[in-house]
């Protein structure tokens, strides 16, 4: 009699190469590892008195094209990097309704009109019944992209065969429990937004130090810039920063990457930049500020009158990258290094892509469900959102 291992073992195989088959996708792609644009309290997380406006009729098309086909089982959003770090968001419920369907529109041609975005093959995979968070703390630093914590629980087997193309994302939110009628209390939580956008992003974060300028009340604070500059079709980058020695001068180090911990300098300054991802190092020369006996340093520095730009020639590369960054000022008084430092300064570079982001939405007030159109569509800006594929 012919062994039953064989071809237990091949069917034990076969159903662990399905398994790993479940996968899971960002839409926009360019948001996978990186901070969305903006950041949104639609149309789950709005808080406010009036129950009219926490109601939404909300629709996104997400333009996933083939790579995405399977079964779609799952949605899930995170919560915005740059909205009120360091807090935690408060446990609470929304009350909702999904459906998705291959879209009949893309995201470039998304309808007013709800019923002309969705698709003939419209399943409602979560009916409407309320979803519990929990307290979700912020993760990471300032201007880190959190994970993908708001899982929208699709109701049993229910799945949308996804053949390609686009992807309509129906949603009907009725109410939520984040505003408190008692203490008049709003807690708005922001999700992670993204948008074409020219401008990019800083933040920052850690500590400066104080230099040896005895009117120097506040620390050696500074401040980056970012955009893009469409007509010379460039990246264009600056920075300053306050309360230097007076008539004094610096640089800024651009890296690929911040310390994971900050290394300790003379005179409680610290070093937050990984020097071993050195992008570039940029001069920097100050000005009198406010006539107090500081300065202001700026990076490029002045010539003359005039203010200085970093450009450098735009790549698509360079869409919604993050670096790091930190300011030092020559101070030879200040400690044995003979130098100041400011605090971290977090980079997001501009999603800008002149097609368009694949995304698009279009929504009105949820008293109006029975209405026809919203107020969009609003082309290349969405939540950021993760798609689970079986």
């Amino acid at each position: 009699m012919r062994s039953l291992f064989p071809t237990l073992s091949i069917a034990a195989l076969l159903a662990g190469g399905l398994a790993a088959q479940t996968r899971t996708i960002v839409s926009p792609p360019v948001n996978k590892n990186s901070e969305g644009g903006s950041s949104d309290y639609r149309p789950f997380n709005i808080a406010t008195a009036s129950a009219t406006f926490r109601k939404y009729h909300w629709q996104e098309v997400h333009d996933l094209g083939k790579t995405t086909i399977g079964k779609i089982a799952g949605i899930s959003y995170r919560r915005d990097g740059y909205a009120y770090p360091g807090t935690k968001s408060p446990a609470y419920y929304t009350d909702a309704e999904i459906a998705i369907s291959t879209a009949k529109t893309t995201s470039a041609t998304m309808s007013r009109t709800f019923a002309s975005n969705d698709g003939t093959d419209k399943v409602v995979v979560m009916a409407r019944k309320k979803v519990n968070f929990a307290p979700f703390p912020y993760v990471g630093q300032t201007g880190s992209v959190q994970p993908f914590f708001f899982s929208m629980p699709f109701d049993t087997a229910k799945v949308l065969v996804f053949k390609g193309g686009s992807l309509c994302v129906d949603i009907k939110v009725y109410d939520n429990n984040l505003y408190d009628a008692t203490t008049r209390t709003y807690k708005r939580i922001y999700f992670d937004r993204a948008y074409n956008s020219t401008g990019g992003r800083s933040i920052p974060s850690r500590r400066a130090c104080y230099g040896s300028d005895k009117n120097n009340y506040l620390p050696f604070y500074g401040f980056a810039y970012n955009y893009y500059y469409k007509t010379q079709n460039k990246l264009r980058m600056y920075a300053y920063s306050y309360y230097g020695l007076t008539g004094g001068a610096g640089f800024w180090l651009i890296t690929g990457a911040a310390l994971p911990n900050s290394v300790p300098l003379p005179g409680n300054c610290y070093l937050h930049v990984d020097l071993s991802k050195m992008i570039l190092a940029v001069p920097g020369s100050g000005v009198g500020y406010g006539g107090r006996k500081s300065t202001t340093y700026y990076y490029p520095p002045y010539s003359g009158t005039t203010r200085q730009y970093l450009d450098l020639p735009w790549q698509n590369s360079f869409r919604g990258a993050k670096l790091a960054s930190q300011m030092f000022g020559i101070d030879p008084q200040a400690n044995s290094l003979g130098l100041t430092s400011t605090n971290l300064v977090d980079l997001s570079l501009p999603t800008y892509d002149p097609n368009g982001l694949p995304l698009s939405y279009t929504y009105a007030y949820g008293t109006f469900f029975g209405r026809t159109y919203g107020y969009g569509p609003f082309k290349s800006a969405g939540l950021v959102t993760q798609f689970k594929l079986n």
